[in-house]
């Protein structure tokens, strides 16, 4: 059914026509008048068939259907612009499309209005579109997942605990991931901004990774927000690191080098230490806040350096008797070892600084943190003939023998004349048999030393070599 409108512009037609007629008679008479173009064509009509409500409010993501009448021919296109109409109409044949609307970077709503109008097949655009004006609305993005890669919050780091703070050794560089999406932007991407600290933020992205370095000393915050495909961005994610100084430990006794110490069986070694933190040296916020110390790999004790009972030092002992009768501690001889244990043990003790970071490993050889020693009654050689100070011709035997009370012998290292420029020779043997006879037969007349030591099985040497001195001379 026509319209009412129709009708009027259809009587208005008529009516024109009937007027342009008459005068055309009037005219015609008196003398000949240029031609007038008469333009008979009505205006075609548009109407929206599906849309939001009036001043309703709607998702970005928006679909919209119209569709055209004409009263003398038929529609042949149609033309749609938003919000202005001066110059942003787009043409299209289609009676429907998914639109996106515009939001604001804050994802507030955002009043928008559409206009359509038909184009009839000989070219005539509907004096009046059809629009609708509605609010367009959109979810910011999500983000999640924001850690640092081998920190505290990475699942896939061997240093996962959610429950620590993330310090990072001072120098490091930090790689920070994270993982977004657009609740409702249907699969569309997101784009990323980062930043860290009060810096301005980088550029919108897609990757989700960025590498920080050259962070000073302190706490830092590391921020990142998402962007949709309307423009609309989330309110920034952080994360709390501090890059620290890591915190040093040594250990000052024993003063030996470590892997040399060996203790007998049921006897102390007592273990000192210091520890240090280099922000606190430095005059700033710093300093230790515990003390850990292992034996062989378990943690026998921590202490809260603030504690009044704390000594920076602790006792050990081989002991099979009766627990609690030779000090604090114990190594156990219960994993089928002989007594005393008869193999190497190591201590460590690491500190704990106030920003919640533990000592690296040392690289230092000299910064012993770590001390391996053995709980071991060390090996003992006897040299059974010759006797010291005899005397022998030019070519000899050298015997001796080895014993170890809590294990047995691996080997010996023997020389003969030491300051001579000889080298220590290993071997299994328990004799050696000499000549001091030169090249060209002649005997090397006079006094001579040898030494011999021995190593266990536990691989400890004795702890000083046997020496006798014979006197060599020519014999017939």
């Amino acid at each position: 059914m026509m319209s009412l409108r129709r009708l009027a512009a259809t009587a208005l037609a008529v009516a024109l026509v009937g007027l342009t007629l008459a005068a055309l008679v009037l005219v015609t008479g008196c003398r000949k008048e240029e031609e007038v173009f008469l333009d008979t064509n009505l205006a075609p009509d548009t109407e929206l068939t599906s849309a939001p409500g009036p001043l309703s409010q709607a998702n970005y993501r928006v679909h919209l259907y119209w569709s055209g009448t004409d009263p003398d021919g038929y529609i042949d296109a149609y033309y749609f612009a938003w919000d202005n109409t001066t110059d942003a109409w787009v043409y299209t044949t289609r009676n429907d499309s998914l639109f996106k609307a515009l939001i604001d970077t804050t994802g507030e709503t955002r009043r928008h209005t559409f206009y359509v109008r038909a184009v009839d097949n000989e070219g005539k655009l509907d004096p009046s579109p059809a629009r609708i004006r509605f609010d367009a609305w959109t979810v910011v993005p999500v983000i999640d997942s924001l850690r640092r890669l081998d920190g505290p919050m990475d699942p896939q780091s061997v240093n996962y605990n959610p429950g620590y703070k993330d310090t990072v050794l001072m120098g490091s560089t930090c790689t920070f991931r994270w993982t977004g999406e657009d609740p409702d932007g249907m699969g569309a991407g997101v784009r990323y901004a980062y930043r860290l600290d009060s810096n301005p933020f980088s550029e919108f992205q897609e990757e989700t990774t960025a590498t920080m370095s050259g962070i000073s000393s302190g706490t830092h915050f590391f921020y990142v927000k998402g962007e949709d495909e309307t423009g609309a961005e989330s309110y920034p994610s952080s994360y709390k690191f501090v890059m620290n100084y890591e915190p040093d430990s040594e250990i000052v006794q024993p003063p030996e080098p470590s892997e040399t110490l060996t203790v007998p069986d049921n006897t102390r070694v007592v273990f000192r230490w210091t520890t240090r933190d280099r922000e606190e040296l430095e005059g700033v916020y710093g300093g230790v806040s515990e003390v850990w110390i292992e034996l062989d790999g378990e943690i026998l004790q921590s202490f809260d350096v603030g504690s009044e009972d704390y000594q920076e030092h602790w006792m050990l002992t081989a002991d099979t008797t009766v627990a609690g009768q030779n000090g604090p501690h114990y190594v156990d001889n219960t994993k089928n070892y002989p007594t005393g244990g008869n193999f190497q043990h190591e201590f460590r003790v690491y500190a704990r600084d106030v920003e919640g970071r533990f000592e690296f490993p040392s690289r230092d050889p000299d910064d012993r943190e770590r001390y391996k020693f053995w709980y071991n009654f060390p090996p003992e050689t006897e040299i059974l003939e010759p006797a010291d100070g005899e005397t022998l011709c030019p070519e000899f035997t050298i015997s001796w023998i080895g014993t170890d009370v809590d294990g047995s012998i691996q080997d010996y290292q023997y020389v003969l004349d030491p300051g001579g420029g000889n080298s220590w020779k290993t071997s299994e043997d328990t004799f050696l048999e000499a000549s001091l006879v030169d090249s060209a037969g002649v005997a090397e007349v006079g006094w001579h030393e040898f030494r011999v030591r021995s190593r266990d099985s536990s691989g400890c040497w004795e702890e000083d070599y046997n020496a006798i001195q014979i006197y060599v001379e020519e014999c017939e």
